[in-house]
């Protein structure tokens, strides 16, 4: 498990509070049919797995930059006083071309406010985007801000749920099967948040979410074949 998860667990006499700081693939969303999204589940293994003094708000906004999460962070994030934030930001800054060294750099400042709110800073990579799909350029600029999330979490000592990493090589060897995953081009359906959720559980030493019957059939074939390449990528 990881340390500061683990600390929450062994100090059931505090609450804690994380914060999704993100934009379309982090909010709550009617997009989703009434099912839950990655933070969703994060917040239910959560409560299950450390307690119920942590809670979980979600802060996603569609649509947003870097300079719009910049913007808001003394309205959203820093009034609640988080312990810890995951940002998960990066795939409109590459829609309208910012320049990579400008999202890198509006990146950084979003972790160090987040540690002066004396909470500590998660970078979440995006999925991968169907890139047969997008518009010219931008599988180019957007895998240039997810390596920018990689360099700024080392740069930085923070912790990187990379689940490019994770969705990008079995969208690379099966993608039609990959499809089943996404709503469109750009965002997961259910299936895909909980493929998300599952991730981030792992990086978080949680233990897996279990899947709901009725996804079974759908879910447990793609995510098995998932798991058997990462694993041959460790």
């Amino acid at each position: 498990m990881w340390e500061p998860i683990k600390q929450w667990k062994e100090q059931s006499d505090k609450s804690y509070r994380i914060c999704a700081f993100g934009s379309s693939n982090t909010e709550l969303s009617l997009a989703n049919d009434g099912k839950h999204n990655w933070v969703d589940w994060l917040y239910i293994n959560l409560r299950k797995e450390i307690g119920n003094h942590v809670t979980v708000t979600n802060l996603g906004i569609g649509g947003e930059t870097t300079i719009q999460l910049l913007d808001r962070m003394e309205r959203d994030v820093k009034p609640l006083r988080p312990s810890l934030v995951i940002v998960t930001i990066g795939g409109n800054d590459a829609s309208i071309e910012i320049p990579t060294a400008l999202y890198a750099e509006r990146l950084k400042k979003i972790c160090s406010l987040i540690r002066s709110y004396q909470a500590i800073p998660v970078l979440q990579t995006y999925y991968c985007p169907v890139y047969s799909n997008a518009m010219p350029g931008f599988r180019e600029r957007f895998e240039a801000n997810m390596q920018a999330n990689r360099e700024l979490a080392a740069e930085m000592g923070l912790k990187l749920v990379d689940q490019y990493s994770f969705f990008e090589p079995y969208y690379r060897m099966y993608p039609n099967d990959y499809e089943k995953l996404m709503r469109d081009w750009l965002h997961v359906n259910h299936l895909g948040n909980l493929a998300m959720a599952q991730y981030i559980s792992r990086s978080f030493g949680l233990s897996e979410l279990p899947v709901p019957d009725e996804w079974e059939s759908p879910f447990v074939p793609i995510y098995e074949k998932m798991i058997q390449i990462a694993n041959r990528r460790v």
